[in-house]
C-alpha cells in the first residue's frame, strides 16, 4: 500500500487516468445533507484562504489499464468522487460557453477523450446509476423520471447554491479553484487484483459516509471474483434481478438473514447477520454462484410472503392472514416449503399454509410468549427436519411437529385454552384474521380483501350517557365493559368503508349497521333485539365454538418436551455446557470457553466445528475413531451411511446437509445444525473424548 497526498486537481484532473465503481460497490447513496456539508466546507476554506481535507481514497490500479489511460478501480471514496464531479458539472453549466474553464472541466474532469465507450465519461458507475450520471456529466437531458434520481437530485442541489454564492461574496471561479485544491490522501492498494484482498480492506475500511448494510455487505462478499469482469457476470446474472424483486431495498437483508437461516436452521441476530453468513459459508465451502443462484431462486417466493401476490389467490388470502398475525419469523420456514412444493405439489402446500395460519391464529390469540424464542424453537425443528431429509414436507408431518413442540412455549394451543383466550380479550387485528376465516368458511367465498376490512367493537370501546344508561347505569355498565369489550363475541368484520365516527352511536343505530354489512357473522348479531351482558356472552360461546370446529387444533401430544422447565429466566452469561437444565433454543452463542480461554464463535452451527478445531492436536486418535466408527450421530438413518445414523463427522461429505472441510483431521463436521443439536452433539464429542476440563459456553 501507498498513501500520498494529493489534491482533487491531480488525482481527478489526470487526464491519464479513469475511475470504475466495482460490482460488489453499493449504489450512489449521498443526501442533500451530505452535499450541504461539503459545499458549506469549500465555501469555509475559501474564508480562511486554507485548503479542505475530504478524506481517504483508497484505489488499485486494475488489469486493464493501457498506455492511454490508467483504470483505478475505486475500494473507498466513490461517494466523494461523484459528488465531486456532480458539483463540477454543476460548475461548468454556470460558466460562459467560451469559457477556457468550462472547456477545462469537460477535457479533465468529466470526459475521457481518448477513452472507448465504456469510459467515455471519467467515472464509470454502478448499473442502475450509469445513464443518469453519464447524461449529467456528458450535459444530456434527462426524462422526468431520471429526474427523480439521488443523482439528479443532488446535481440541482449545487446548481441552486452556485445561483446564490454572491451571498457568499465569492464568485464561480474562486469556487472552482477551491474544489480543485481539495485535500485527499490517495492509498494505492497495490495488490493487483487479487479481489479477496480487496474485500478484507474494504470491510475494515472506517469510513465517514453512510454504514453499510447487510445486504451490501453480503453482496460484497457474494461478488468477489478473480477478474472485474467476473463480478460483472455474478452481478448481472444474479444480484442484479435479485434487487429488482424488491421496491424496498431494506427487504434484501431480511431475505438474506432468512436465507440463512434455511441453511443453518437457527435464528440470526441483526447484528452478527454478515459475520455469521461469511462465517458459514466460508466454512460450508459452498460456490459463490450457487449460494446466488439459489438466492435468486428463493428471493421470488420471499418476495411474495412480504407482497401476497403468487399466481394463487387461495395463497394470497393465506399469506395476508399470516402478515396480519406477525409471523415473520415463519419466513424460513415457507422459503423451505415453497421451494420443496410450490409448482410440484400446490394442493399439499395449501393445506400446510392453511395448518400454519390456524397454528397462528391459536398461538397469537391464547399468547403463550411475548417472546420469539419459543415459537422459532418450533419452526426451525420443522425447518431443519425437512432440510435434512429426516422429514417429508407434507401436511401430516408437519401437524405431528407442531403438536409436539420442543417447548411448552412454543406449543400448538388446544381447544380449551383456545376457548378461553377468545372469550377473555382478543387482539383485533388476530380477531381480523380469525373471522376473516371463519366468514370464508361459512360463505365459501369472500370479495372484500383483508386489508379493507376493520373490526369494529359493537359494544364500543368508550361509552357515552346513552350506552352507560342503556347498560343499566355506571356500576352496571362499568362491569360489563370491563368485562366483555374486547371478547370475541364483541367483535364484528366491518368493511373498511364503515365510518369509524358512527362506533359509538346506541344500539338502535348500529343494529341496522350491522344488518347491512355484508358478512354473515356480522350480520346475525342484528338479529338481538338488545346488546347486553346476555347477548355478548351468547355470542361468544358460539363464536368460540364455531372457531374450535374451523380452526384445526393440535394431535395428542406423543413426545415429551425437551426443555426443563425453570422459573429463572434466561440471562446472558457463562453456562456449563453440560447444564441439563438451561434450554439454549433461541439464545446467540458468542463463544466457547476451556480453561478461561474464550474461542470466538459465529453461531451454534460452527460450535462442533471449533470445538474440533480447538481439541483436534491432543486428541488425534480419538477424532479419528470417532470418524472410523460413527461415534457422534443423529437419531435418524436418512443418508443410506454404510455405519448406521446419519453422522456429524464424517470423511464423506455427501452423508452431511452443509459439510464445512476441517483439513487438520481430513474430515467433514456437518453445520445444519439447530441450537440445541449443537450443543448435544458438541457434548458427545467431549464425553467420547473424556476432557475433565470445565467448559463453558457464553451465551446472549
Amino acid at each position: 500500500m501507498k498513501a500520498t497526498d494529493s489534491k482533487i486537481r491531480s488525482f481527478i484532473g489526470n487526464s491519464e487516468r479513469v475511475f470504475l465503481i466495482p460490482p460488489f460497490q453499493r449504489n450512489y447513496t449521498w443526501s442533500c445533507e451530505q452535499c450541504e456539508e461539503l459545499f458549506d466546507d469549500i465555501i469555509a476554506s475559501i474564508k480562511k484562504q486554507k485548503s479542505h481535507y475530504i478524506g481517504n481514497i483508497v484505489y488499485f490500479v486494475g488489469k486493464d489499464s493501457s498506455a492511454s489511460f490508467l483504470q483505478y478501480i475505486l475500494v473507498d471514496g466513490q461517494q466523494r468522487i461523484t459528488s465531486i464531479l456532480l458539483l463540477l458539472s454543476a460548475i461548468r453549466n454556470h460558466l460562459p460557453d467560451n469559457d477556457f474553464d468550462k472547456m477545462a472541466i469537460d477535457k479533465k474532469y468529466l470526459t475521457n477523450e481518448f477513452g472507448t465507450e465504456k469510459f467515455k465519461v471519467k467515472l464509470k458507475q454502478t448499473e442502475s446509476d450509469e445513464v443518469v450520471f453519464d447524461k449529467i456529466l456528458l450535459g444530456n437531458q434527462l426524462s422526468e423520471e431520471e429526474q427523480k434520481s439521488n443523482l439528479f437530485k443532488n446535481f440541482e442541489y449545487f446548481n441552486s447554491r452556485l445561483n446564490d454564492l454572491s451571498n457568499n461574496d465569492v464568485d464561480i471561479k474562486q469556487f472552482y479553484n477551491a474544489v480543485g485544491d481539495l485535500d485527499i490522501v490517495d492509498l494505492d492498494l497495490k495488490i493487483e487484483d487479487d479481489l479477496e484482498a480487496v474485500q478484507k480492506i474494504f470491510e475494515k475500511i472506517n469510513s465517514t459516509g453512510k454504514p453499510l448494510s447487510p445486504a451490501d455487505l453480503i453482496r460484497n462478499y457474494l461478488l468477489i471474483a478473480t477478474t472485474i469482469e467476473r463480478q460483472q457476470q455474478l452481478y448481472d446474472n444474479y444480484w442484479i434481478k435479485i434487487e429488482e424483486l424488491y421496491n424496498d431495498k431494506n427487504n434484501i437483508s431480511d431475505f438474506a438473514k432468512h436465507y440463512l437461516i434455511t441453511k443453518r436452521g437457527d435464528w440470526v441476530e441483526e447484528n452478527k447477520m454478515y459475520s455469521t453468513f461469511r462465517s458459514y459459508f466460508s466454512n460450508v465451502g459452498e460456490e459463490k454462484e450457487t449460494i446466488l443462484s439459489e438466492m435468486l431462486r428463493l428471493s421470488k417466493y420471499y418476495n411474495w410472503f412480504k407482497n401476497a401476490d403468487t399466481d394463487n389467490s387461495s395463497l394470497n388470502v393465506m399469506i395476508k392472514e399470516l402478515n396480519i398475525l406477525k409471523s415473520d419469523d415463519m419466513y424460513s420456514l415457507l422459503l423451505v416449503l415453497f421451494d420443496k412444493l410450490y409448482g410440484i405439489n400446490n394442493n399439499e402446500l395449501l393445506k400446510i399454509i392453511d395448518l400454519l395460519v390456524d397454528f397462528m391464529i391459536r398461538y397469537r390469540i391464547v399468547g403463550l410468549s411475548n417472546g420469539s424464542a419459543d415459537l422459532r424453537s418450533t419452526l426451525f425443528n420443522i425447518l431443519t427436519k425437512i432440510t435434512s431429509g429426516e422429514m417429508e414436507p407434507n401436511y401430516d408431518n408437519v401437524k405431528y411437529e407442531l403438536s409436539n413442540s420442543p417447548s411448552p412455549n412454543g406449543r400448538f394451543p388446544n381447544d380449551e385454552e383456545f376457548k378461553i383466550a377468545l372469550q377473555s380479550k382478543v387482539n383485533t387485528s388476530y380477531a381480523k384474521a380469525l373471522l376473516y376465516k371463519m366468514e370464508y368458511i361459512e360463505t365459501k367465498n369472500i370479495y372484500v380483501d383483508i386489508s379493507k376490512i376493520t373490526i369494529e367493537h359493537v359494544l364500543p370501546q368508550s361509552l357515552s350517557k346513552e350506552w352507560t344508561d342503556y347498560l343499566g347505569g355506571e356500576e352496571e355498565s362499568a362491569k360489563i365493559h370491563n368485562t366483555y369489550l374486547n371478547c370475541i363475541g364483541n367483535l364484528a368484520m366491518l368493511s373498511g368503508s364503515y365510518n369509524s365516527s358512527n362506533s359509538n352511536k346506541p344500539w338502535s343505530f348500529k343494529k341496522d349497521v350491522l344488518s347491512q354489512a355484508q358478512f354473515i357473522l356480522t350480520q346475525r348479531i342484528s338479529s338481538n333485539k338488545e346488546w347486553k351482558e346476555d347477548e355478548i356472552k351468547q355470542r361468544n360461546i358460539e363464536l368460540s365454538d364455531l372457531a374450535v370446529k374451523y380452526i384445526s387444533g393440535p394431535l395428542p401430544r406423543e413426545k415429551d418436551y425437551k426443555t426443563i422447565e425453570t422459573m429463572d429466566e434466561f440471562t446472558p452469561g457463562l453456562y456449563d455446557i453440560f447444564n441439563d437444565s438451561l434450554n439454549v433454543t433461541g439464545t446467540n452463542i458468542n463463544s466457547l470457553v476451556i480453561n478461561k480461554e474464550a474461542y470466538p464463535i459465529a453461531g451454534w452451527f460452527e460450535l462442533v466445528y471449533q470445538l474440533c478445531n480447538i481439541l483436534y492436536d491432543n486428541n488425534k486418535d480419538a477424532f479419528d475413531d470417532i470418524v472410523r466408527n460413527n461415534k457422534v450421530h443423529k437419531s435418524s438413518s436418512t443418508r443410506l451411511y454404510a455405519l448406521g445414523k446419519d453422522p456429524i463427522l464424517s470423511n464423506d461429505k455427501k452423508y452431511l446437509v452443509s459439510p464445512a472441510y476441517f483439513e487438520k483431521g481430513n474430515f467433514y463436521v456437518e453445520q445444519c445444525l439447530s441450537a440445541e443439536r449443537a450443543r448435544n452433539y458438541a457434548r458427545d464429542v467431549i464425553k467420547y473424548l473424556n476432557i475433565q476440563d470445565e467448559i463453558k459456553i457464553d451465551l446472549q
